[in-house]
């Protein structure tokens, strides 16, 4: 009797050891470096991950950047603006207008260039039929008879058509009294004068004209030394 209760608590006492056994054996498994490694595996972040997480903390602060740049302008602010685009349109405006007025003028300038150019071409050749007409009646006889005296009073009636021509186009004969002026007079010859100074004119051999300031044709002189 007492050795049937010695051997089953000696089997009691081997499973009793078995058990702490396999107990210790499952907690060294529970905390061994592998099983420590696979969990610290589990909970760290993958790259892709973090990379989400850092994405999606842009976008919002985007979000709150535009939300902050949505804010409706006050009254004044929204006043302000519109007189700094009024003033932008204003200085634009003026500068168009005045460009333009300068095209306006330079293009008037050209087209009175070119009229007084065309002008002066045709006014040369009445010029110069005048010269023809004044060499003629400076060479007339002395004496005439009633036929060439009225034929001569024709020409000069003609010769006072084309003055009034002249004088309709604002032509103006140059003066040739007084002093030489290169500028309206063209010098044949240099001639010693005791009764004329230096760069005095002594006489004019052919008529000039201008209009205005513009030279159609220098005066023919001779000038003194």
């Amino acid at each position: 009797m007492s050795k049937k209760k010695t051997k089953k608590s000696t089997e009691k006492e081997v499973d009793v050891v078995e058990t702490e056994e396999n107990i210790k054996a499952k907690t060294e498994e529970v905390s061994s470096p592998e099983t420590e490694a696979a969990d610290s595996t589990e909970t760290e972040k993958t790259p892709t991950e973090e990379v989400s997480t850092e994405t999606d903390k842009i976008e919002v602060e985007e979000e709150i950047e535009t939300e902050e740049e949505q804010t409706p302008l006050s009254l004044e602010e929204e006043l302000e603006l519109a007189r700094q685009e009024a003033g932008k349109n204003l200085d634009n405006w003026q500068r168009a207008v005045a460009e333009l007025a300068n095209y306006k003028r330079r293009q008037e300038e050209q087209r009175k260039l070119q009229r007084d150019r065309i002008k002066g071409e045709v006014l040369e050749g009445v010029v110069s039929a005048l010269d023809d007409m004044d060499l003629a009646f400076q060479n007339l006889p002395e004496e005439l008879d009633g036929q060439v005296i009225g034929w001569v009073e024709g020409f000069r009636l003609v010769q006072r058509k084309l003055d009034k021509i002249l004088d309709d186009q604002n032509v103006m004969p140059i003066g040739t009294e007084g002093k030489f002026d290169p500028n309206f007079h063209e010098a044949v010859s240099y001639e010693d004068n005791e009764e004329h100074e230096d760069g005095d004119i002594i006489a004019e051999l052919r008529k000039g004209y201008q209009i205005g300031n513009r030279v159609i044709r220098p005066a023919l002189v001779r000038v003194a030394k």
